[in-house]
This record gives structure tokens, C-alpha cells and sequence, in this order.
């Protein structure tokens, strides 16, 4: 059928509803329209404006601040998060949280932050006898570990002795490894005053190419970044390396990059008798082979001993993109007012079945599915079909709903989102739960006596950490693993977790009197919690991410939890608590000191304390 016609619906007839002929949006926008577009063109050929050239460049400085804007956005996006990963890493070490000694502790925390910044490409510690630890990112995203004596390395000798004259993080030169540029961050690291090494991060530049590449592809020009007036960092023609870049050279000089016109910039001039007061960029014009170029660019300081320039170079014709934005407007402007009158009526047609799906949708925004209403038919083909769709949607969602960690989802849509995750290091106090014997019961019962069994279950304990706006972060097999202190921070996430603790205690205990009662087995449950600090953030990757934590934290409290097979003394439920997660407890919460245990996997032992209901 032709697409600005009406047409009949192949979907499923709905019970009771009329599938009569339906015209489409696209005929009805036409049919009203065609009067106003043949008076348009009236008006356009009497007036028969063509753009000057100045009006060109005049556009051109108005479309200078959105590109160097974007760019210079997209350049700090970059390399800023790298920069604070890298801050976060040292104060760590600087804070005594970690040693350059326990390298074991030091691979995990240098790993996670690796993990969390895809613009590091390896991560880097030196100590003060200059020896070497790092991890660094394999081609696959896994990382490997970096470690040697470089005391016998004049430039590293050199960096270290520049380091101790530093006050904060430095970039330094572009350096070329496996293939790719990066950017070199160095961070002195101190403590109580004295120099204790310095940290690397090694930051993949590439990225910046396919940046260019990318918006090159949208501004019908070529867009750029250049080290200094004579090196090339960011280019479409360098998304791979460069047969030029080596240890040496790792930045490929403006004349050799590919690009006749970029290699022209500063034999550029500035545009006469263009206005650029309050405009934070340049713009220069020049004339090769007869034809007229244009380059937008602005200088950046602070990523290295040489500043940066981006912006981008157009080809200044009469087919260009610029000469067409000017004929849009001009058009633009003049069916505006014609069609005002038009585009009143018609909104009014379409304005309510949109209105409908806008509000809907926003509900859906914040997973409120219960309150979302299925649409109605319009008698418009597109509108029509849109709504089907939306149903259709609404239904899947619904069915899609109950895997969804919907409270979990919500706050993290409340504080903004996905992008404004960030994995930091936070105290938290996680809780985990077993059930005592879980094997032996579940092989006197068929498979699906099994899983009733377990919902029910995870239904009594999860009420008991929603209750307490708790996190149930996932079930391990019988296993439920909670936390309380993020993504909303809470002050009180031990109190928390124990009151939730000792309502799981009485939800089971009141479930096993039923289940005697009926003559099925008792069910025992251990609990152990902890407090400490643990990484929170996204982890995962791109098809598959979680809100989770990790860190040595969370193993603390799973083993705790295990102490409880051997302290259980019969009771149906037994709670274990760290002393870590004792000490912010009231006088409100009965303790018993159990004393202090070593902990499967850990060099340390643990003060551990059981609660009472």
C-alpha cells in the first residue's frame, strides 16, 4: 500500500471493535498542508533571498559553539572520570586503607578500579625503592599484573624524583604501548607527610578517534583534537594505529595524518569582519585548490605540558550543510506562520491519544505498572497502531515485571538514572542467610515442592529487609544476600539490618509452628552480618549489568554466616553478628559475646557476637 495512504490493518481484529478503513497520519498532514507548502513557494520565489557570505559565517559562529562545546564536553567525559579513579585509588592508599606492602589487597583495589573506568588501560603503583605493581587491561577486558624492581630505570628514577616536587596529579606526555597512545596521569602518594611512591594511570586515547569519526560523520565536516600546533591525538583517520606511531613518535605530526585541509589550519586567517566577542572558540577561513574551507576550533590547557586544540573543519559550498541549514530556517520560518492555524487543529485531533501514551510512559518511567491504563482505538492508522503497541508493551512489561528488582530500580531511576552510577567505595553492612540442611530436605521432595518452598521462603525474609529499606542484592541457591547503605545513603544500617534480622527470626519460627503442625520438619536458618567497606556500583557488562557490591566485606559475612552451623545449639534460627556490626548497635539489641574466630580464607580472626531475639 502506498505509505501516505489509508490502508487496512493486518493486526488481529479485536472482540467488538470496528477495523473500518483508517486514514493515516501521513495523508491527513498532507492534504492540509499542500495549500500552505504551494503558498510558501509563491512567497520563496518573490522574495528569491540567497545567502551572502557573511550570513554564511555568521551561521558558521553560531554552529562554532555547539561543536566545540560537544567536543570539549565529550573530551572531560573522558578523561575526568579516569582522573578522579585514579584520585580515589590514591587516597586510599594514602588514608592506610591499603599498603603497597599487601599486594593481594592492593591487586584487588587497583582491579576494581580498572574494572570501573574503561578509559584506564592499566593502573600502576611504585613504591619508594621503585618497585613496580600494576594491573592492566587485556584486549579481551580482563586484566593481567604488572610488577618488577625499575630502580635501575633512569625515567622511572626521573618520574619518581618529579613526583616528590608535586603537590597533586600531573598529565604528562603521550606514550605509545601495545599498539595504541595513552595518556600518562601521574599522582605522588603520601602519608603523614612523606612520599611513599607514586601511582600511574595509563589512559587509552582511541577512543577520542571514533569520537571525531563520529561527529565528522554528523557535521558534513572533519572533526580533530591536536596535541600542540604540530601532533595529531584525535582523528577519523586514526581510529587504529597509525603506520607512523611507535615508543618513539607515538603522535603522528599534522602533515602526516592524511588530511590535506587539517594539515592547512595555521596558515589559516581569521574571518573579516566576523563578530566573535563572547565566543570562547576561533574560527579561520582559507582557500585551497579553489575552494573555501573553514576551521572552528578552541585551545584547552591542563591534560599535559602542551595545550589542546579541538574543533573541526567544513568545506564551505553552496551544498553544504550550513547552506541548507540557512534554507531551513528561512523555510521554517515562513510555513511557521501558516501553518499555525493548521497545526491548532490537528494538535487537538492528535494531542490526546499522545497526551495519554506520555503519561503512561512516565509511569512506566518509574515502574508505577499498576497505575498505567491500556489505550483505546484511534481512528488514525498511526495513532491506531501506536496504541496496540503501547498495550502490547504495558502487557509485556507486566509479565516482564516480576523479574525486575523493582524498589532497587526506582531509587537508582530517582537519583538519576543509570549514567549517574558511579562504583565507589562506600561502608555498608551486608546479611546473609542459609538454610541448615538444605540438601537433605530438598531430596525428600519433588523438584517443584522445592521451588514453592523457596519462594515462600525468600517471600517471609525479603518482606523482612524491604521493611527495613533494605537491598536484597540476589538468592544463591538457599542463600539470601542483603544490604543496607546504598544506593541511599543510611546512617543506621547496622540497627537495620539486625531489627531485620530478628524479624526473619520470627517469621521462621512462626512458619516452623505451622509446619509441625501440619507434621513436615522444622526449617533452620543461619544468618550472619557484617559491616565494612565494599565496592557498590554497576558491574557487569554492557548486556548484562548488575547494581551489586564486592569486596572482601561481603565474603567476611558470608563466613560468618557459616559460623552459625556450629554455634546453632537447636534454635531455629541463629544470628551472628561481627563486632564490626556490634558497635553500632544500642543497648536495645541483646548480644552475647562468642568469641573470637578465624575465618575461612582470612589471616585475621573475627570477635563475633550472637543475637537474641
Amino acid at each position: 500500500m502506498p505509505e501516505d495512504g489509508g490502508q487496512l490493518t493486518t493486526m488481529p481484529k479485536a472482540a467488538g471493535r470496528s477495523r473500518a478503513w483508517r486514514p493515516s497520519v501521513t495523508l491527513v498532514l498532507a492534504a492540509s498542508m499542500a495549500l500552505l507548502v504551494l503558498l510558501s513557494v509563491v512567497l520563496v520565489i518573490t522574495i528569491q533571498a540567497s545567502a551572502s557570505q557573511r550570513n554564511t559565517f555568521q551561521l558558521l559562529r553560531e554552529v562554532t559553539g555547539l561543536v566545540v562545546e560537544y567536543m570539549d564536553r565529550s573530551l572531560r567525559t573522558h578523561l575526568d572520570p579516569a582522573e578522579a579513579q585514579a584520585a580515589f585509588v590514591a587516597r586510599q592508599i594514602e588514608s592506610g586503607a591499603f599498603d603497597l606492602e599487601d599486594r593481594d589487597r592492593l591487586h584487588d583495589l587497583l582491579t576494581g578500579a580498572v574494572a570501573g573506568t574503561p578509559q584506564i588501560a592499566a593502573l600502576l603503583t611504585w613504591d619508594r625503592e621503585l618497585r613496580r605493581f600494576g594491573v592492566w587491561r587485556e584486549p579481551d577486558g580482563s586484566t593481567g599484573i604488572l610488577e618488577g624492581d625499575q630502580s635501575d630505570d633512569p625515567l622511572i628514577r626521573a618520574a619518581a624524583e618529579d613526583m616528590e616536587a608535586r603537590e597533586g596529579p600531573v598529565w604528562g606526555e603521550l606514550v605509545f604501548r601495545e599498539g595504541a597512545s595513552r595518556i600518562n596521569l601521574r599522582q605522588p602518594l603520601r602519608r603523614d607527610g612523606e612520599t611513599v611512591g607514586f601511582l600511574v594511570a595509563a589512559i587509552a586515547v582511541q577512543d577520542l578517534s571514533a569520537l571525531a569519526a563520529s561527529l565528522s560523520s554528523v557535521l558534513d565536516g572533519t572533526a580533530f583534537v591536536l596535541q600542540g600546533r604540530d601532533g595529531v591525538l584525535a582523528h577519523p583517520n586514526l581510529t587504529s594505529s597509525h603506520p607512523e606511531q611507535s615508543t618513539e613518535t607515538p603522535l603522528v605530526r599534522l602533515d602526516r595524518v592524511g588530511d590535506l585541509v587539517l594539515a592547512e589550519i595555521w596558515n589559516a586567517e581569521p574571518v573579516e569582519g566576523l563578530n566573535t566577542e563572547g565566543l570562547d572558540a576561533s574560527i579561520l577561513r582559507i582557500e585551497l585548490a579553489e575552494q573555501e574551507y573553514a576551521y572552528v576550533y578552541r585551545e584547552i590547557t591542563g591534560y599535559g605540558p602542551e595545550p589542546w586544540y579541538i574543533g573541526a573543519w567544513f568545506q564551505l559550498a553552496a551544498d553544504n550543510v550550513v547552506d541548507r541549514l540557512v534554507r531551513s530556517i528561512e523555510w521554517s520560518l515562513l510555513l511557521l506562520v501558516l501553518a499555525v492555524a493548521s497545526a491548532f487543529l490537528l494538535g487537538r485531533l492528535i494531542a490526546r491519544p499522545i497526551r495519554r501514551v506520555a503519561e503512561g510512559t512516565a509511569r512506566i518511567g518509574h515502574l508505577d505498572l499498576a497505575h498505567v491504563d491500556t489505550l483505546g482505538p484511534s481512528r488514525l492508522l498511526e495513532l491506531d497502531n501506536q496504541a496496540q503497541a503501547f498495550n502490547a508493551m504495558l502487557a509485556s512489561l507486566r509479565s516482564f515485571e516480576t523479574y525486575v528488582p523493582r524498589r532497587l530500580v526506582t531509587r537508582l531511576i530517582q537519583a538519576g538514572g543509570e549514567d549517574t552510577v558511579i562504583s565507589e567505595e562506600r561502608e555498608l553492612t551486608i546479611l546473609f542467610t542459609d538454610i541448615a540442611d538444605f540438601t537433605r530436605l530438598s531430596e525428600q521432595v519433588p523438584a517443584a515442592e522445592v521451588a514453592d518452598f523457596l519462594n515462600q521462603h525468600f517471600a517471609l525474609l525479603g518482606s523482612c529487609v524491604e521493611a527495613e529499606d533494605g537491598t536484597v542484592d540476589k538468592f544463591i541457591g538457599d542463600a539470601l544476600m542483603a544490604f543496607w547503605g546504598a544506593p541511599d545513603p543510611q546512617p543506621d544500617t547496622a540497627v537495620r539490618a539486625c531489627r531485620a534480622a530478628l524479624a526473619m527470626a520470627a517469621a521462621v519460627k512462626a512458619d516452623n509452628a505451622k509446619r509441625r503442625a501440619e507434621g513436615k520438619p522444622p526449617v533452620k536458618v543461619r544468618i550472619g552480618i557484617h559491616t565494612g567497606p565494599v565496592v557498590v556500583g554497576n558491574i557487569g557488562w554492557p548486556g548484562r549489568i548488575n547494581y551489586t557490591i564486592v569486596g572482601d566485606t561481603v565474603n567476611s559475612s558470608q563466613r560468618l554466616e557459616a559460623l552459625g552451623k556450629d554455634m546453632g545449639q537447636g534454635e531455629d534460627v541463629t544470628i551472628l553478628v561481627s563486632g564490626a556490626t556490634a558497635q553500632r548497635l544500642d543497648d536495645s539489641f541483646a548480644l552475647d559475646f562468642a568469641g573470637r574466630f578465624e575465618v575461612r580464607g582470612k589471616s585475621i580472626t573475627l570477635e563475633v557476637y550472637r543475637l537474641r531475639s
